[in-house]
């Protein structure tokens, strides 16, 4: 399996001081800024091409809470570009990883997919192949 680390996913509290944070302090690039989801979820790329760090703010109180807990920010997730997802979701299956859920599923430009931590050695992966 060939794999590029494509960024690492971040809840944040706030958006804005996440970002400023990112921006002013250490001097990451904000390189993208999808329009709010339907579900009231705002994320920002910032970074180079090829590693970056995805904020995400859950707009909902009891899905922040449960994403984010205490804290003001928590990496969630660490996202995995793969050549065929849907191979390296099998090879995993064999290996007792199971999945948030049964099927990737399509996202912006990708077919991707994420890894139950407790079965991939406590980290949540994304795995995703781009759409041509």
């Amino acid at each position: 399996m060939k794999a590029r680390l494509d960024h690492v996913g971040v809840v944040v509290a706030s958006l804005e001081t996440a970002g400023d944070f990112l921006r002013d302090a250490l001097g990451l690039e904000l390189r993208l800024a999808p329009p709010v989801s339907p579900e009231g979820v705002r994320i920002a790329f910032y970074g180079g091409e090829n590693a970056r760090v995805e904020l995400i703010q859950v707009s909902s109180p009891e899905a922040l809470a449960v994403r984010l807990g205490d804290a003001e920010a928590r990496i969630e997730h660490i996202a995995i570009e793969v050549e065929d997802v849907r191979q390296v979701v099998e090879q995993l299956r064999e290996r007792g990883v199971r999945f948030v859920t049964e099927e990737p599923y399509v996202l912006r430009d990708m077919l991707a997919i994420w890894t139950v931590a407790a079965t991939s050695a406590g980290i949540q992966w994304q795995l995703f192949t781009r759409l041509k």
